[in-house]
């Protein structure tokens, strides 16, 4: 029983944890490396806001500065 309740303790703060990790920085998020992060690459990044609206230039995918902006910190 005392195994159980550790077991369940842990796993609840491993989700926690995952729930909570700040996304990727950009030179992660750009997994291709070709110096945008596209919606794939959005979408996997776990950035809880819309691709289109932070897409300034309109081209279906972010800049460093772009994405910089989304994050709300320099990803450099």
């Amino acid at each position: 029983m005392k195994t159980s309740m550790l077991l369940t303790a842990f796993s609840a703060a491993l989700f926690a944890a995952a729930v909570t990790a700040a996304p990727p920085k950009f030179d992660k998020a750009d997994t291709n490396g070709d110096g945008h992060v596209d919606a794939t690459e959005f979408a996997a990044s776990g950035v809880k806001k819309e691709l289109a609206k932070l897409d300034k230039d309109g081209d279906g995918k972010l800049t460093k500065k772009e994405y910089s902006a989304a994050l709300d910190e320099d990803c450099e």
